[in-house]
Formats: structure tokens, sequence, C-alpha cells
């Protein structure tokens, strides 16, 4: 007989789930699912004696049934090991999509294990396919695109129904309620739009406006640089007043590159950005924004990584990467090796929604080790370049569509995290009204 015991919180129920084979594919998803998603304790038998004698609510994966128990039948994707092309055919059961249907004999209709795990593992990810121009997994390569399921948080669906499940035969089980959460985070890609640029910025910022004939910037600059105007991308002071007034306290990453193509920040060297970092960092969460560039390049991540720690004085262990450049396995290898124990990169940049299927922050899987990594997953559902330059929606359409996501969440007890710029604060250039939708979110999210 084999256990395995997890203990992390106070419980209100134990679960015992029994299989044959309890490798670390199952181990890692049934905990996330009973443990951290369902606020159960959870033990696991591969004894089938024990299994039916329990006197513990049990979960049944194998291809047998056990009357008493809630039985889910296994497809095979977690007995397997590397990775291969799987069959992805959705379903609808009980008015819930499902991958990996079952023909109906057992008490969920669908591996419900199986379908989270590929979701949370991101198994479409490690299979070939097409980059996008910077290097990405598209949203056009993903399974929510292709069966319109972007905006469907799938894998608290197939939660709530694992617990549903038990419930029905398990009447005297209860299980806490799962409390909706919302983590506001804001990108500091470029502090400033004219001030602390070196002068061959400055010059070529004024050409380009000359050649446009864009009197409107060569007038804000001149005002910003030379008669002590406020710089428009410099919304730091607004952005502490408007979450103070929601009660709010909301989490930055700070650009770590010098400039190139895709990086248009200050260097972290700057003296003022340097006094920006250091007074934001005392009094908020925060974390690293590393460089476009860094996503290609394990020496200048390391690099960048040591410039925000001599500046603030701390080791950041928080990350989103520039770009949403992220890649499976190697961002999060190299995000460990380095540290970080958080990352908030996990969203799609051309659509607002659930890339995991999920709004629960979840413990990344490395499928090539079979193994999970020492680094949480934060998964990012709204940021304000996805609506605005990629859906290409109106504030007042922009608005609309996030409140949707919204409340998606807050029906699942999920986490809320959102994406802004502190430039998309300032209303200004192609911010222009924007920033009307930010507080309708705030609103919403409270």
């Amino acid at each position: 007989m084999k256990k395995f015991h997890v203990h992390l919180y106070m419980f209100n129920s134990k679960l015992l789930l029994f299989s044959p084979e309890t490798g670390p594919r199952l181990r890692y998803i049934a905990t996330h699912l009973a443990v951290e998603m369902l606020g159960a304790e959870l033990l696991f038998t591969g004894n089938p004696d024990e299994a039916r004698s329990a006197d513990l609510p049990l979960i049944n994966y194998s291809s047998f049934h056990i009357p008493q128990a809630v039985n889910i039948i296994p497809d095979g994707l977690l007995e397997e090991s590397g990775i291969k092309p799987q069959i992805i055919e959705p379903e609808i059961r009980n008015g819930t999509t499902v991958f990996f249907p079952s023909a109906g004999t057992d008490d969920t209709g669908f591996d419900l294990f199986a379908a989270s795990f590929y979701m949370l593992s991101r198994y479409e990810e490690y299979l070939p396919f097409i980059k996008d121009d910077h290097g990405r997994f598209p949203f056009t390569g993903s399974i929510a695109f292709k069966y319109s399921l972007a905006e469907e948080p799938l894998v608290d669906l197939w939660a709530m129904k694992l617990k549903e499940s038990i419930i029905r035969k398990y009447p005297a089980v209860s299980f806490p309620e799962r409390e909706f959460s919302f983590i506001p985070t804001i990108d500091v890609d470029i502090p400033w739009a004219y001030r602390n640029r070196r002068l061959w910025r400055t010059a070529g910022g004024v050409v380009r406006s000359l050649l446009k004939t864009d009197m409107d910037d060569l007038s804000r600059r001149y005002g910003v640089l030379y008669k002590g105007d406020s710089d428009p991308y410099d919304t730091f002071g607004f952005i502490e007043k408007l979450h103070n007034s929601y009660g709010l306290s909301p989490m930055f990453f700070f650009s770590a590159g010098t400039y190139g193509k895709f990086d248009k920040s200050v260097s972290p060297r700057n003296p003022e950005y340097g006094r920006l970092m250091g007074n934001i960092s005392k009094k908020y969460k925060w974390g690293i924004h590393p460089s476009y560039r860094s996503a290609d390049d394990p020496a200048l991540l390391r690099k960048e990584i040591e410039m925000i720690r001599a500046v603030t004085g701390r080791a950041p262990f928080r990350s989103r990467q520039h770009y949403l450049r992220f890649g499976l396995p190697e961002t999060c290898r190299r995000l460990i090796a380095n540290g970080i124990k958080e990352d908030y990169t996990m969203g799609w940049a051309e659509m607002p929604g659930f890339r995991a299927g999920t709004c629960t922050p979840f413990i990344f899987y490395d499928l090539e080790r079979e193994e999970p990594g020492n680094l949480k997953i934060f998964p990012l559902q709204i940021m304000d370049g996805t609506l605005r330059d990629y859906v290409q929606l109106n504030p007042e359409q922009a608005a609309e569509r996030s409140l949707k996501i919204v409340e998606k969440i807050r029906g699942a007890g999920g986490t809320l995290v959102t994406l802004w710029h502190n430039e998309s604060f300032s209303g200004y250039g192609r911010w222009k009204d924007w920033e009307k939708v930010y507080p309708e979110i705030l609103k919403a999210a409270i």
C-alpha cells in the first residue's frame, strides 16, 4: 500500500483517491483540484481493498466501478509519460464543455483530471507550433481559439463539477466557499513620455513629430522639458490615489532593460527611475519586468535581475515577461533558476480570457521532466493593450467586454488579474478616453 498525504491548510473534509497508478501527473492535478481549489485534505492509495473499506469519501480513478465512490474513468493521459499529440474533441455534458468524454458510466461524464491537467500543464504549448512575430505561442494555435473557449474558466467549472459529484455521493461533506479576489497589476514599460531621455532620443522624437506635423506632441514635449509641465506618463500619483479610493493595493512590475527596438524604458541605472522604483517598492508589492531581449538570453536576464536588486535593495521574486514572451518550459526554468517564485505572464496578448483555462493560481508543471517546479503561475485575464490594439475595441466596448470576464471570475470564486500600464492612465495620445475604462473594472471588482 502506498499513500501520498498532503498537509497544507486546516481542512473541512478529507478525501481518499484510489488509483492503481498514482504517478506524478495524477498527484499534481488531483492535489490542485482537491486541495487548492476545493479546500479538502487529500490522501492517495493504490490498494483496492483499502479503497473499498475506507470510511472517507472515495474518488475512484480507475477502469473498474466502485458503487459507493465518485467514479472517474481514466482516459490514459495521466498514465503516459512524454509528449505526443492528443485528440481533443470537446463535448457539452450537463451544460459544461468537457474534454476526454467518457461513455457515461461514471459520475462526471469525462476524465476531469486529464482535462484539467491538459489545460494547466499547457500541454498544447509543448507540441510543435508556428510562433508569432514575437516568438510566442499564438492564440490562433490554441484549442480555446478553435472551439471558442477563450473566455471560459474551464478548470474552475470542472472543479465545481467534482465538488458536486462528491456531495451527491457524500451529502455530509462540506467544502469552504471559494472567494473572489483581485490583483491589479501595473507594468512600468515607459515611466515618462518625455523626461529622463537621452539627448539623441529626444532629438529623434522631435524629428518624428516634425515629419508627422504633430504639433500637439511638440507642444507637450516643450512644456514638459522647458516649462515644468507634468509628464503625461507620470501617472503614479493618480494610480495610487485611484486604488486607495477603492481600498486596493496595486502590484507594479518594473522594466529592467536598456533601450532597444521593443524596449523603450530608461535604464534602471537612471537616478530618477531608481528613486521611483525605490519609493513604489517600499509601499507596494512589486516584481521585475524583464526586457524583450532577455527572453532569449539567460545571461541578460540574470544581469537585469541583479540591476533591479541593486536599485531596490531586494532581489525580485515576482516577474512578468515583456510582450508576454513566455515559452514552455524554458521561461519557467530560467525564472526558477534566478529565484523567481511567482510569474504573472500567463495570458494571451491577442485575446482577453483564460489561456490556461483557469482563474486560479497554480504551480508550474514541467512536462519534459514530469515534475512540478517551484514557480506559482498567476493567470492574467485582461490587458489594456489586448483590448485596444489586438481586439481593437473602443473604450465603451472594452469596459463591457472586461466586465463580462470579471463576472465569470466572480462566479467561479477565482482570482482576477488585470494588466494596465502607467501610460494608459494618462488619457494622452493613443490612450485618449481610455482613462475611463479602468475605473469601471475597479467598480465591478470590488
